[in-house]
């Protein structure tokens, strides 16, 4: 090649450069917008992950307020154009998106003093990752707002949540339908918050439909946990609390009420009209397990269920082919038993629970429950003792077959009966067996008592200078508490149990742990109702069989998983949800065939959540004092509580049982063999008698009743956690509520003083 060419063809490649370069100029700020673009939305889809798990509980699902998203009415909005840098004339401003950037990094870190807003950064003592905050940040300056709803309606119809159920009626839900079904109400539990496109319901809680401020009395709010009196006893709590405006009484059991009671809540007065909850049951339950294979199944009772009825156990949706009373359950008469008699001997009697209905020959009887003795364990036992504290004999003689749970025994001998140690006054005189124990009125008490028969009567007589008493039992009686006999004033100065010796495991029951004041049960007597669902009382005789309504089945009906159903299982009627319509600033409207129900997670209270009581490190970037960044914000004055979790015997054990209100850290740790987690819970109910759904504490019925919970679902054997929170005066309970673990004993009421 001469250099002519080699001079034209550098010529070419130069100019071809040129123009390259110059195209990839002129490019390169659309390529580089594309890829921050791209990458903006990545992490904004992260940040909404972290969003819908974390902040719209307080801030709505698509960040438009806790009064518009029908959450923490508090809570301000997030989707404002000032977050994105947009001023007042709709102009995007740069110094005004980077002032929004710092302002929403360290309010996110810090939280925000005097406000609700908690301290969410991980060097803070929050849960969040400085790349998750980023990731939110991105979230709410960009406005990817679209996102975070998407995956709020992801994570409200995921698997435990509604398991996609759809909206399964053919003419769709009208505005004004409150009876709403769907394809499978396997899921749903009653007082569930649910939406349907953007309409929120309710699933209706167990309630008591009343009027309010009755007998001149003034409708008041009130709070979770108190009382409700009928004929001046204490018969339920609040499981919510009870605005002003509100006219229904949610309670834990609606069962023993009936439109027209009169019911003292405080010092409001209300009278029932009716009951309702969200849920159609049948009323019945499985009296034995069915596993995956059974056709044909055994429940408590035939009322209620017709042949074609479409009925559900768990999430399984079943068939009815037929109906019949001759269901084996493997029990007969254990006596003779007259037309007149309401206490029946039946040889399981551990297999039969109060309301089973059962058939002997034509007549149909209902069990009330064991007959009681009226006596208690006064020690618990293990699987190894065979002789046995209890609070008397009354009712207890040798040979007799006793209950306790599920275990029968067979009592051997008396070798003592209970006895109480008294202290006479100054004139004594005998008593006979037989004279009753009396508590005295008192005068002094608020209000005043009158004098009240214990039950209790001396088992022998009781000479002059007598100290030691032999009683039928030791119920109601209290070590220091003066008593009368006969008009003598008598003081009680000890208390010794009843001593019996037993067989254990009779019958074929299993030997088992029996906890202190267990019920002592007549053997194998039921009390029962007579001639129910229209037969006729009538007698019958040892031997006779003993049946229950058997229903026959087909299985897996409208596509519902098979699976298997314990004992005692609830029966209910298809698919139908009872719902309250047009909730949380919403209006009732029309839904489509086939429309997605998704889960709403109940909105808080601000009343539960303690207020930031900083000082925050976002003070400094709102006064202007610097753009520097978060610095490590302090909780004063917490008090330290150290936790353990156990489960050999399964407990919750906090060093102390008590704490001043304020900051309070519990440092937690796992002392079992298996995993457990961690909840604070404040309400006036007793630790025991929490909501429950299955095997777990109904932490959606106690919605912001919780007010913190240990980081994940579960604290592995041996690790901890640190659970820290602001607690308001008041009473709460400490839990596991890992399933079963509640039940198993894993609570303790812990106080918070003033």
């Amino acid at each position: 090649m001469n250099t002519v060419k080699q001079i034209n063809a550098m010529v070419v490649v130069l100019f071809l450069v040129l123009i390259s370069v110059g195209a990839y100029t002129i490019w390169d700020p659309f390529r580089s917008d594309a890829a921050k673009t791209t990458q903006d939305d990545k992490t904004s889809e992260f940040g909404a992950e972290t969003f819908t798990l974390n902040c719209r509980l307080c801030h709505g699902d698509r960040g438009q307020g806790g009064a518009q998203g029908g959450r923490l009415a508090v809570a301000p909005p997030l989707d404002t154009n000032e977050f994105k840098g947009i001023d007042d004339t709709g102009t995007f401003s740069q110094a005004l998106f980077d002032t929004s950037v710092r302002l929403v990094t360290n309010t996110i870190t810090c939280g925000r003093a005097g406000t609700r807003m908690p301290t969410w950064g991980a060097s803070q003592g929050g849960t969040l990752s400085d790349e998750q905050i980023r990731q939110l940040v991105v979230l709410i300056t960009e406005g990817h707002w679209d996102l975070a709803q998407a995956q709020a309606d992801r994570t409200d119809a995921g698997a435990t949540a509604t398991k996609g159920a759809t909206v399964d009626m053919a003419g769709g839900l009208s505005a004004a339908d409150t009876t709403l079904t769907v394809s499978n109400a396997g899921p749903f539990t009653l007082g569930q918050y649910i939406r349907i496109d953007g309409e929120r319901m309710r699933v209706l809680p167990k309630q008591l439909d009343v009027a309010r401020g009755v007998n001149g009395t003034k409708a008041v709010d009130h709070a979770l946990g108190t009382a409700v009196m009928k004929n001046g006893q204490t018969v339920q709590s609040l499981t919510e609390k009870m605005p002003q405006d509100a006219t229904a009484v949610i309670v834990g059991d609606t069962s023993g009420f009936a439109a027209g009671d009169t019911l003292q809540i405080a010092d409001e007065t209300v009278q029932v009209t009716g009951t309702s909850r969200g849920i159609s049951t049948t009323g019945h339950v499985l009296a034995k397990v069915i596993g995956r294979t059974p056709k044909t199944i055994l429940t408590s009772g035939p009322s209620g269920i017709q042949p074609g009825a479409l009925i559900r156990i768990d999430s399984e949706l079943m068939n009815v082919t037929s109906i019949s009373n001759d269901g084996d359950t493997g029990a007969k008469l254990d006596a003779n038993t007259t037309a007149a008699d309401t206490n029946v001997s039946v040889s399981k009697p551990t297999f039969f629970r109060p309301g089973y209905q059962f058939t002997v020959g034509d007549e149909m009887l209902q069990v009330v429950g064991p007959v009681d003795t009226s006596q208690t364990l006064s020690t618990a036992i293990g699987t190894a003792q065979n002789t046995l504290s209890i609070s008397g004999t009354t009712g207890i003689e040798t040979g007799l077959i006793i209950r306790m749970d599920d275990e029968l025994f067979r009592v051997t001998d008396i070798v003592q009966p209970a006895r109480v140690e008294i202290a006479r006054g100054a004139t004594t005189a005998p008593h006979s067996a037989g004279a009753a124990v009396i508590q005295p009125a008192n005068a002094k008490a608020t209000p005043p008592t009158e004098a009240t028969p214990t039950g209790q009567t001396l088992l022998a007589d009781l000479s002059t200078d007598g100290t030691t008493a032999n009683v039928t039992g030791t119920a109601k009686l209290t070590v220091g508490q003066q008593y009368t006999i006969d008009g003598e004033t008598v003081t009680v100065n000890a208390i010794e149990p009843a001593i019996v010796k037993v067989q254990r495991a009779v019958g074929g029951t299993k030997k088992a742990e029996h906890a202190r004041r267990a019920a002592i049960y007549d053997g194998n007597l039921l009390e029962m109702k007579r001639g129910v669902n229209g037969t006729t009382a009538s007698a019958h005789s040892a031997g006779d069989k003993i049946t229950m309504t058997a229903l026959n089945v087909k299985r897996q009906a409208a596509n519902s998983e098979l699976a298997e159903h314990s004992k005692n299982a609830e029966i209910y009627l298809g698919n139908d949800l009872i719902v309250a319509r047009g909730l949380l600033n919403t209006k009732a409207a029309g839904h489509a065939n086939g429309t997605l129900v998704r889960n709403f997670a109940p909105p808080s209270d601000p009343a539960t959540i303690a207020p930031n009581q900083g000082p925050t490190c976002s003070d400094r970037a709102q006064t202007g004092g610097g753009t520097a960044g978060p610095t490590p914000t302090p909780l004063p004055g917490a008090t330290k509580v150290a936790v353990s979790l156990n489960d050999s015997p399964f407990q919750v054990k906090p060093d102390a049982s008590s704490a001043p209100a304020g900051p309070v850290e519990f440092d937690v740790k796992n002392d079992g063999a298996g995993p457990h987690n961690f909840r604070v819970i404040q309400t006036d109910l007793a630790p025991d008698k929490l909501p429950l759904t299955g095997s777990q504490v109904d932490e959606n019925q106690l919605g912001s009743a919780v007010v913190a919970r240990s980081a994940g679902n579960f604290i592995a054997a041996g690790a901890t956690d640190t659970v820290a929170a602001q607690l308001a005066p008041g009473n709460y309970v400490l839990i596991c509520n890992v399933p079963t673990h509640y039940s198993s004993g894993m609570h303790v009421a812990f106080t918070v003083a003033p």
